[in-house]
């Protein structure tokens, strides 16, 4: 970060609100009356170099629940937009379709911010959580009878104990009867809806041209709004596809078997690699059943088929960041046949240099004379300085954030109530009497923000001073901090809502408009596929099986199918689109890449090496391609920094094979 940008960002924090708006068109209700826009807080923590109103705003916009009945019932989206860099932006901003379905992004500002830095320099992007998912769920998803009436339940699930399915099953039963009750009408939660309000998004915040960025579920969204409701779309980027006419539930497994096979592939490919570890893939699998019989014991945990396995699926997580490991695999199949586990433990603990160093770099300088190793020792130095510096100037630009942000909403008082409240909670003496209270603290979500809704929560579970001490808190509390007080009731339970809602909000997409292509013997036929060509043993995709029936196919029982003709034809919309696809994705299959774009016109591919889920986080490179096609939709794409990505790998002796 540049001086002159922290200096604006500390007047920025400090200045009084400006006269004039600097984000208009929410001010001004939306762009579209069809589509009403208000102003909301933005959820903290903002990422340290956000400033609310100025570089990002947030806000709700109505969309009617179903498109093709524009006066019947509303649903609020909120939403978040992040304004370029630029002095000059262009003028077609990008909206990010998130993955899940059911992953929403609003809450995750700061994660959201730095995923898109590099669009950001040349234009606004906008988020919004999609119809039915987190902070858009009230008007779809919302259950929060159901949740409150299960807390002890949903807390034993949380801890691995009691009969998580049949728990699931009956509260989503409960669950979609207390949304019908609501007149929500949740055969409107589909893609084709989502689709629309895409649009509706965009042009209301004043975009009438824009780009898609979609990731995962996002892709799968992003070629329904290329099919059907394409007005204003410009360009669009699909990371790490579902094409929607693959059968993504039934092929659960085959990500997996796609990435680890990537690791064979890749070593066959590397002469010293395929010299060093002949037939890879044989002696992989062969490592199966010879851990399940004799697990490798360790000071740091035993060695089994599943940790082996996780490897595989650490290297998808972008925030581990694993680029690397791939070199590795090879080595550790051939120690792990021999009951070696050092280089497997080094590799599950994070102990491995996967990446380069400064002092690595300077360690491996031959040649210089001791003037020149002076000069780049200093240098070093003076980086490590600079690296710290930032560091530090993003945590009090943070603070500073936080701070300002709590004088203006007058939330130190409301700080003060709810740790107070946390902790009479906790003290409360039996575990009946604090599950009561978690009970009836949930069902507050639901009631309207009043003086005497909280009082009575307060006379109904706590008694002598610690209640006398609550109610002077909050008699203390002005309209506006009785308010924020409701608003993180929703927050605080966010833990409980995951066990339940994180599945129900994918199953409402999932088990009405999928499983017309989907179905248990689809499943297993497609194992039995990948048993046969890829090797796999068939405990593990035994595992998958499992792990299909308890997610879809026995919670999909409880819902109502709605399925769409011709929702699952290949799309073909003429539209420049950019797909990206990484070979270590185990979300979503690497080979999907190519199957979305065979079918597109205009559509081009890039496969990325060493890359996981979401090509934008693990690479410059997949940056750098994003933004240079965005800029011009029609150009040559320069894909040569993708070689860099391709895995060496580390032979016995500890050498590089390339």
């Amino acid at each position: 970060m540049t001086p002159d940008r922290i200096l604006a960002l500390v007047l920025a924090l400090t200045a009084p609100p400006p006269a004039e708006p600097l984000f208009p068109v929410i001010a001004a209700g939306g762009a579209d009356p069809r589509y009403p826009v208000v102003a909301a807080a933005c959820p903290r923590p903002l990422a340290p170099f956000e400033v609310e109103g100025v570089t990002v705003a947030c806000g709700k916009v109505s969309v009617p629940e179903n498109h093709a009945a524009p006066s019947g019932r509303r649903i609020d989206l909120t939403f978040m937009i992040f304004r370029s860099r630029s002095l000059a932006p262009a003028p077609d901003a990008v909206v990010q379709l998130h993955g899940g379905p059911g992953i929403g992004v609003v809450a995750n500002v700061a994660q959201t911010s730095t995923y898109f830095e590099e669009l950001r320099a040349r234009r606004d992007v906008v988020a919004f959580d999609q119809r039915g998912v987190d902070a858009s769920a009230a008007a779809g998803s919302r259950c929060f009878a159901t949740l409150a009436a299960n807390a002890d339940g949903l807390v034993q699930a949380s801890r691995g104990l009691g009969d998580r399915l049949a728990l699931t099953r009956a509260m989503t039963r409960d669950c979609l009867a207390e949304i019908r009750a609501s007149g929500a009408d949740i055969s409107m939660i589909n893609t084709g809806q989502n689709a629309r309000d895409v649009g509706a998004v965009m042009r209301t915040l004043g975009y009438p041209a824009y780009n898609i960025y979609g990731l995962s579920y996002g892709t799968k969204l992003a070629q329904e709004v290329m099919r059907a409701a394409p007005e204003g779309l410009r360009a669009v980027v699909l990371d790490s596809v579902a094409p929607v006419q693959a059968a993504i539930y039934d092929t659960l497994a085959l990500p997996f078997a796609e990435s680890i096979q990537s690791v064979f592939d890749a070593c066959r490919a590397d002469a010293g690699c395929d010299a060093a570890y002949p037939d890879l893939r044989r002696r992989f699998w062969a490592l199966w059943p010879q851990l399940t019989a004799a697990p490798i014991e360790t000071p740091e945990g035993r060695v089994t088929p599943d940790a082996l396995f996780q490897l595989f699926e650490d290297r998808n997580n972008y925030r581990r960041n694993l680029q690397g490991l791939t070199g590795y695999i090879p080595r550790i199949v051939a120690e792990l046949e021999q009951g070696n586990p050092a280089t497997f433990v080094a590799a599950a603990h994070g102990r491995l240099p996967l990446h380069p160093t400064p002092e690595a770099a300077l360690a491996g300088l031959s040649g210089l004379d001791a003037e020149a190793r002076a000069l780049a020792e200093a240098a070093l130095r003076l980086a490590q300085m600079g690296r710290l510096n930032d560091q530090a100037v993003a945590l009090l630009l943070e603070r500073l954030e936080a701070s300002r942000a709590a004088a203006a909403a007058g939330t130190r008082l409301v700080d003060t109530f709810e740790a107070a409240l946390r902790g009479a909670a906790q003290a409360l003496p039996a575990r009946p009497r604090r599950l009561a209270f978690a009970s009836d603290y949930l069902r507050l979500r639901a009631a309207v923000p009043t003086r005497e809704a909280l009082a009575a929560l307060l006379a109904r579970h706590f008694d002598g001073e610690t209640q006398q001490r609550l109610a002077v808190l909050a008699g203390m509390l002005d309209a506006g901090q009785l308010a924020q007080v409701f608003a993180r009731i929703s927050r605080d339970n966010a833990g409980l809502d995951h066990v339940l809602l994180a599945g129900f909000q994918t199953q409402m997409f999932a088990c009405q408009e999928d499983l017309d292509i989907n179905s248990r013997p689809g499943a297993a036929a497609v194992n039995a596929r990948i048993r046969a060509e890829y090797g796999w043993p068939e405990s593990l995709t035994a595992t998958f099986e499992q792990m299909l029936e308890t997610a879809f196919y026995a919670p999909c029982e409880e819902f109502t199918r709605h399925p769409r003709p011709g929702f699952h034809d290949p799309v073909t919309a003429a539209i420049p689109t950019l797909v990206l696809q990484g070979a270590m994705d185990v979300q979503t299959a690497p080979s999907w890449g190519a199957l979305a774009a065979r079918s597109l016109p205009r559509g081009r591919l890039v496969f990325f090496p060493e890359t996981g889920h979401g090509t934008l986080a693990f690479s410059k490179c997949a940056r750098d391609i994003g933004v240079a096609f965005l800029e011009n939709p029609e150009a040559v794409i320069d894909t040569r920094c993708t070689a860099a990505l391709v895995p060496s790998f580390v032979l016995p002796d500890g050498r590089r094979s390339r």
